[in-house]
C-alpha cells in the first residue's frame, strides 16, 4: 500500500473504497484506503493508489468512517485522472435521505473545524490595496 494513503487512513474521517459489484454480480469486499478531496450529496472525489477502469457496470462502495458512525455509501466512477502517483477519481453517489443527512452533517463538522483566519468580505474585496500583514490573510467564502 502506498506509505502516503496509510497515514491518511489514520485521520479522523477515514475513507475506504472497495468494488462492490461488477457487471451485476457481487465482489469479495477487500478495502483500500483512499484520500477524501470531496464530497457532497451527489458526488465523491478521492485519490487512490488503485487503477480502475471507468465503467458503468461497475459499481464501488465507500465507507465513510468517523469516530462515530461508519457510513457505506454506492457509488459509479464518472472519471479518473493521473495525479503523481495516485489516481484521481470523481464518482457519482447513489445514497439514501438518511445518508445525505450524514454527510451534510459531516460537511458541515468540516466547514467548523477549518482553522484559516477569516476576513469579511466587504472590506477585503472594496479596498483598493488591502494592507499587507506579516500574518497571511485567507479569503474565504463557504457557500452550501
Amino acid at each position: 500500500m502506498e506509505p502516503m494513503l496509510s497515514e491518511w487512513a489514520k485521520l479522523e474521517l477515514n475513507v475506504h473504497m472497495y468494488i462492490h459489484a461488477f457487471q451485476g454480480k457481487q465482489v469479495e469486499r477487500k478495502r483500500r484506503p483512499v484520500m477524501l478531496l470531496g464530497m457532497d450529496t451527489k458526488e465523491l472525489t478521492f485519490l487512490s493508489d488503485l487503477d480502475l477502469p471507468i465503467s458503468p457496470e461497475m459499481v464501488i462502495g465507500l465507507d465513510v468512517e468517523d469516530h462515530h458512525a461508519c457510513l457505506r455509501l454506492q457509488a459509479v466512477l464518472q472519471w479518473k485522472q493521473p495525479f503523481g502517483e495516485l489516481i484521481l477519481y470523481h464518482s457519482k453517489l447513489h445514497i439514501q435521505q438518511e445518508q445525505a443527512l450524514y454527510i451534510t452533517g459531516q460537511l458541515n463538522n468540516m466547514l467548523r473545524d477549518v482553522q484559516f483566519p477569516v476576513v469579511p468580505r466587504d472590506p477585503y474585496e472594496k479596498s483598493p490595496q488591502p494592507a499587507i500583514s506579516a500574518k497571511n490573510i485567507h479569503y474565504i467564502d463557504f457557500t452550501i
